[in-house]
C-alpha cells in the first residue's frame, strides 16, 4: 500500500478545506456578486501538485512589446473565457445540466438551494410552493376526491361512484349499585360504530348498490340490483320497482330510514329488539304519483345475523304501507300514518329478543335468551307529523310467538319522540318511501361562532321516551324504559355532531345515566 507523505496530506487538507469554504459561500455569492473584477486563471504549462496561480487582469497598454499576460480582447474579437475555478463559481442547481452546459427549465430549477427539502426519493424546491387560501386547498382536495370516486365506462354503459361513511362514538356513564350488580359496568371510551365503504350506480338498465360495514357489526351492509326503468307487472298491471339481493325488509318507520338520519344515536328499544333489518330477498316498492301513498312488500330469507336485524327467518313475507292525509308546503306541514306486518319462520326454530339501552357500547339489558318457536307474527303501527321546525313521531311494535312450551308469549314496545330545529329547518320527508331523509341546513357552517345563526349550520334538540317489555308467558326477558335527550349540530348536509343523554331504568335492576357523543360523516 502506498503511503501519503506529510506534505501531500497537508496540501490535500488545504484543498478540502478550501472546497468546503467555497461550497458554503457559493449561495451568498450567487445572491450578491463580489464588487471586485472577476479574476482570470492562468494555468501552468505543466501540471503541478500545488494550487493554481490566480492573477488579476491588468489594464492593457499600447506597447507593442509582448508581455507575459495577454491583453484583454475587445468584444468583437473576444474569445471564450477561461473556466473559473470551482470555488469561485456559484453552485449549479442541477449538476447534470451544469456538466452538459444545457439550460435548466424553470420548473426544474432550484431557485434557492438553501431552502430545499429532501424526501426519500428526490429533493424538491420549497420556493415553488405558492401561497394559497386554505378553503381553496379544500376545494381542490374535494374536487380531486370526487374525480377518483366517479366513473363513466364503456361509453356510458357503466356509471358508478365510490364512497364511504363513518360514525365514531364516545361513551361514558355510571349505574346505580343494583344496575352494576346485574350488568357489566359502563366503560368510558371511543368506538368505531359504523364504517361503510360502498359503490352505487348503474349498469346499462339496472341500478345497483353494494356496501360493506367495517364497524361494530361488520359484514355486508347492502347488496342489491333493480331495473332503472319499468318494474314488475302482473297480468298487465304495474306493481312497482323490483329489487333483488340483500335488501331491507319494509317494516317500521324508524327502521326504514337511514341510521344517519335519526335524531338520536341509536334507534328506539322496540325497533332494536323486534324490527327486521337487511336480509336476502325480493322487494317490490312503489308510490302514487302525488306522493300521498306508498307501499312495499316482498319475500325474504336469511341474512344479517347481528344487531342490525332483530329477527332472522328462513322464510318471511313482509310488507308496509304509508299514507299522508296532510301534505303541504313541500312537506313542511304533513301528517303521516303507516302499518307494517311480517309473517316469519324462525331459522333453526330458535328465536331470541334482546336490547341494549339505546347505546351500542353498553351491556345488553333485556334478553329472552334463545328458545324454540314455530312462527312469528310481527305488527307495527306508526304515525308522524311535521309542522315547520317542529316534528314528532311514534310507533308501537309487537311480536306474537307461536311457542306452546313457553306459553305463546307476545313481546311488545313503543316510543314517542319529538324534535325542534332551533335554526328553522324542517325535517325532510321522502314521499317515494314514506320515510324521513337527510337534514339540509339552510346555510352550511362557514366558520366563526357556531351558536350564531348567521354563521350557518343547523341545530336540533329532541327528546324521546321508549319502552320494551320482554316478559310474557314463562319468558322473563325483562322490561326497560329509556328517557333520552339529544342535541345535534349539522355542520352541513354531510357532517354532524350529536350529544345524547339516556336515563335507563330496567325493571327491578336500578338505573343508569349514559352520556354519548357522535362524530358522523356521510357524504352525498
Amino acid at each position: 500500500m502506498k503511503m501519503v507523505s506529510g506534505c501531500q496530506a497537508s496540501n490535500l487538507s488545504v484543498f478540502v478545506f478550501a472546497a468546503m469554504v467555497a461550497l458554503a459561500a457559493a449561495p451568498l455569492m450567487a445572491q450578491s456578486p463580489p464588487p471586485w473584477p472577476t479574476p482570470v486563471v492562468t494555468p501552468s504549462s505543466t501540471p503541478s501538485p500545488g494550487p493554481m496561480e490566480i492573477t488579476p487582469t491588468p489594464t492593457p497598454t499600447p506597447s507593442p512589446e509582448p508581455t507575459d499576460i495577454a491583453p484583454t480582447p475587445t468584444p468583437a474579437e473576444k474569445s471564450p473565457a477561461a473556466p473559473a475555478p470551482p470555488e469561485e463559481s456559484p453552485v449549479s442547481a442541477d449538476p447534470q445540466a451544469a456538466a452538459s452546459g444545457s439550460e435548466v427549465a424553470k420548473k426544474d430549477r432550484v431557485t434557492n438551494p438553501g431552502d430545499t427539502a429532501f424526501t426519500d426519493y428526490a429533493p424538491f424546491d420549497l420556493d415553488e410552493i405558492e401561497a394559497e387560501p386554505f378553503d381553496s386547498k379544500w376545494k381542490a382536495f374535494f374536487a380531486g376526491v370526487r374525480g377518483i370516486t366517479r366513473y363513466n365506462l364503456f361509453d356510458g354503459q357503466v356509471k358508478f361512484r365510490l364512497g364511504a361513511s363513518i360514525k365514531v362514538d364516545a361513551t361514558a356513564g355510571s349505574g346505580s349499585g343494583a344496575f352494576e350488580d346485574a350488568y357489566d359496568p359502563i366503560d368510558s371510551g371511543l368506538g368505531f360504530r359504523l364504517g361503510v365503504i360502498y359503490a352505487a350506480g348503474r349498469i346499462r338498465n339496472f341500478n345497483f348498490s353494494v356496501g360493506i360495514d367495517l364497524g361494530a357489526d361488520p359484514g355486508v351492509d347492502s347488496a342489491w340490483i333493480e331495473g332503472a326503468k319499468g318494474g314488475l307487472e302482473v297480468w298487465g298491471k304495474y306493481l312497482g320497482k323490483l329489487r333483488i339481493g340483500f335488501v331491507g325488509e319494509p317494516f317500521s318507520l324508524e327502521r326504514q330510514g337511514s341510521s344517519y338520519n335519526t335524531a338520536f344515536l341509536e334507534r328506539s328499544l322496540p325497533v332494536q329488539s323486534i324490527a327486521p333489518g337487511y336480509n336476502l330477498g325480493v322487494l317490490v316498492h312503489n308510490s302514487r304519483s302525488d306522493g300521498r301513498l306508498s307501499w312495499a312488500g316482498g319475500l325474504f330469507s336469511v341474512g344479517q345475523n347481528d344487531e342490525k336485524s332483530a329477527s332472522n327467518s328462513l322464510l318471511s313475507i313482509t310488507g308496509r304501507v304509508t299514507y299522508l292525509p296532510v301534505y303541504r308546503d313541500e312537506g313542511r306541514k304533513l301528517i303521516h300514518v303507516g302499518l307494517s306486518a311480517s309473517s316469519r319462520s324462525p331459522t333453526g326454530s330458535d328465536v331470541r329478543y334482546f336490547s341494549r339501552p339505546e347505546a351500542r357500547y353498553v351491556d345488553i339489558v333485556t334478553d329472552t335468551g334463545s328458545f324454540s318457536a314455530g312462527r312469528l307474527t310481527l305488527l307495527g303501527v306508526e304515525a308522524a307529523t311535521v309542522k315547520g321546525p317542529l316534528w314528532a313521531s311514534a310507533e308501537f311494535i309487537s311480536s306474537r310467538v307461536a311457542a306452546a312450551d313457553v306459553g305463546n308469549p307476545t313481546f311488545r314496545g313503543g316510543y314517542v319522540q319529538v324534535g325542534w330545529f332551533l335554526t328553522g329547518e324542517s325535517r325532510p320527508y321522502q314521499t317515494n318511501g314514506g320515510t324521513f331523509g337527510r337534514v339540509l341546513p339552510v346555510k352550511k357552517y362557514g366558520g366563526g361562532n357556531p351558536f350564531k345563526k348567521r354563521n350557518g349550520g343547523a341545530w336540533e334538540v329532541a327528546g324521546r321516551i321508549s319502552h320494551l317489555d320482554l316478559d310474557d308467558g314463562s319468558i322473563e326477558g325483562g322490561t326497560l324504559t329509556d328517557i333520552s335527550a339529544a342535541l345535534s349540530w349539522y355542520v352541513n348536509s354531510s357532517f354532524r355532531v350529536t350529544l345524547n343523554y339516556i336515563y335507563a331504568t330496567p325493571k327491578d335492576q336500578g338505573s343508569a345515566n349514559i352520556f354519548l357523543m357522535r362524530f358522523q360523516v356521510n357524504p352525498w
